[in-house]
């Protein structure tokens, strides 16, 4: 494997293709960076998170911003429901039977090509819904939706959902203001899968992983982490080998702890708070 050069700003310079590895396992910059960052906690506040008080039991963040009677009647016509890893929520082209209000499941949206390969075009947690085609009156979506990390989830029949968009204006709104949300977030990730490397990559998407589940752990493993970012297998085995190395994380049988919360947001592009800093200005009461 060639050595590219420990310079922190080669990084920021060079325009290599998606895919490559950034730094070998023994680059200083990682090491110093895991130093420099915070190394007393291991979870970060999310400072984009709505400002007025969550309802107790809610942790989805839409379903938090709405008063008290929208909530209610999101509540009476919703229930509870557990998304495993893997598990197909709908298919390509099928009709959508349920809208899904993660709590602290996270949910993948793929993209499948003609010759079987699949890329996730966005993942949804907390932070959203899934379902946006039957907001936008389309029945079914050219997107796959699979379970991507095992939690609960609130799941309304569509036709109970589109009665309540109709009803709750408030919530009308929110889902137009997540839509847009939607649109510049997968701009976004186009941007990032093109232009930075496997590493700040896989941190950018163990930190918004962290913040739609949660915790600082959660079941994962690198085969699905790969199949997720479009890029082989090896290539992640290398970039989590670094970023564990730094201190950042700790993995093993199939599951992701961050051990490091400040050291991985240094270690991410800046696509992670980008992000985070347009959700905060657009979903919010």
């Amino acid at each position: 494997m060639q050595i590219q050069p420990a310079d922190p700003g080669y990084w920021k310079l060079q325009r290599r293709r998606p895919g490559t590895l950034l730094v070998p396992f023994w680059d200083p910059f990682w090491l110093v960076m895991a130093v420099q960052s915070i190394q007393a906690e291991t979870h970060v506040r999310d400072k984009s998170v709505p400002t007025q008080s969550a309802p107790a039991g809610i942790r989805n963040r839409i379903l938090g911003l709405l008063p008290p009677r929208e909530l209610e009647a999101v509540l009476d016509r919703s229930e509870m429901v557990t998304i495993q890893s893997k598990e197909v929520i709908y298919r390509r082209d099928e009709p959508i039977r349920y809208i899904h209000f993660p709590e602290d499941c996270v949910i993948s949206l793929i993209t499948e090509l003609e010759d079987g390969d699949s890329v996730e075009a966005m993942t949804i947690g907390a932070d959203g819904f899934v379902g946006i085609a039957v907001f936008h009156q389309v029945p079914s979506s050219r997107l796959k939706a699979i379970g991507q990390i095992t939690g609960e989830a609130r799941r309304i029949g569509t036709d109970d959902f589109r009665r309540l968009i109709r009803d709750c204006e408030n919530l009308d709104r929110l889902l137009h203001r997540y839509s847009q949300f939607v649109f510049e977030t997968v701009s976004q990730s186009a941007a990032c899968n093109r232009l930075h490397v496997i590493e700040q990559r896989c941190a950018r998407w163990l930190l918004m992983s962290e913040d739609r589940v949660g915790r600082n752990h959660f079941d994962l493993t690198q085969e699905f982490l790969a199949a997720m970012l479009g890029v082989r297998r090896p290539g992640v085995t290398v970039a989590m080998g670094v970023l564990e190395k730094a201190g950042l994380i700790s993995h093993g049988r199939g599951t992701i702890t961050v051990t490091n919360r400040g050291g991985l947001e240094a270690a991410s592009c800046e696509c992670y708070k980008t992000i985070k800093q347009r959700q905060s200005e657009l979903i919010t009461s």
